[in-house]
């Protein structure tokens, strides 16, 4: 919650500097964070215990900074270096299926401390992530062991059905359960969506300075940040900085320039 409220002080350019500063120096070693979670106080109460392995700020941050270059870059990279992200999808969904019977209680009657709403919002922020991970690895092919076995499908499907039921149009739960549940399905019109959101999501639509909204003309760039990992010598940032990446697209070279000095700073 706290994080919704920074981001309404910010404009869209300077959010998208801090998330793709962020997202450079942190994704790799966030998502890790996020799939071995640090143990709670042994004072807090077992349920707080159980949602946090799905709603903490770990999973804030990676969809707050989805619509980064460097977040398709990192889910798309060999090294192993991002060997989570491979395993990021199953997990999210896996976690889903099993808080679903707990929060869908807390959904309707909310716990001491907890605001009406906290626990759609947790949801919908897990599913949207989810949905996200679907779009980006669409072209994995069936028997990938990044995408969710039929198991888990089977059991994530009546929660998403449940949940699109109660909250479509009302809440963003509903919403994004519908958008999800359409993917898992194999709807055609939501696959050829997906698609452009991979595109999205490449930086392949617009072009990668911050704030730009130009979508012709566009090139792409063979020298801006891959990401950058924890504990690297300025040196090794260097190399990094000036790598290829063949992702995020520009208007022009001074363009390119612009982000490359917001990047480095």
């Amino acid at each position: 919650m706290q994080l919704r409220k920074l981001r309404m002080n910010r404009n869209e350019l300077q959010q998208n500097v801090v998330y793709n500063k962020f997202a450079a120096l942190h994704l790799p070693a966030l998502v890790d964070r996020f799939l071995e979670s640090p143990s709670l106080p042994p004072t807090f109460p077992q349920d707080m215990v159980e949602d946090f392995k799905l709603n903490n700020t770990y999973i804030e941050m990676i969809g707050a900074t989805s619509h980064t270059p460097y977040f398709a870059k990192y889910f798309r990279s060999q090294l192993p270096s991002a060997e989570g992200g491979k395993r990021l999808m199953r997990v999210v969904a896996q976690r889903l299926v099993e808080l679903g019977p707990s929060w869908d209680r807390k959904m309707l009657q909310p716990p001491m401390g907890r605001e009406q709403g906290y626990y759609e919002s947790a949801a919908g922020t897990a599913i949207q992530l989810l949905s996200t991970l679907l779009a980006a690895f669409i072209k994995e092919p069936k028997e990938s062991p990044i995408l969710l076995t039929k198991e888990t499908k089977a059991a994530l499907l009546p929660w998403l059905k449940k949940w699109e039921k109660r909250y479509l149009g009302k809440e963003f739960l509903g919403m994004v359960c519908n958008r999800t549940r359409s993917q898992l399905e194999g709807n055609a019109e939501m696959k050829k969506d997906a698609k452009d959101i991979r595109k999205v999501l490449k930086n392949w639509m617009v072009c990668g300075k911050p704030g730009c909204e130009s979508t012709s003309s566009l090139k792409a760039c063979g020298r801006s940040v891959m990401f950058l990992l924890p504990n690297f010598s300025f040196q090794d940032l260097l190399i990094i900085v000036f790598s290829r990446c063949q992702t995020v697209r520009y208007v022009s070279e001074q363009r390119f320039k612009v982000v490359r000095v917001l990047m480095i700073l």
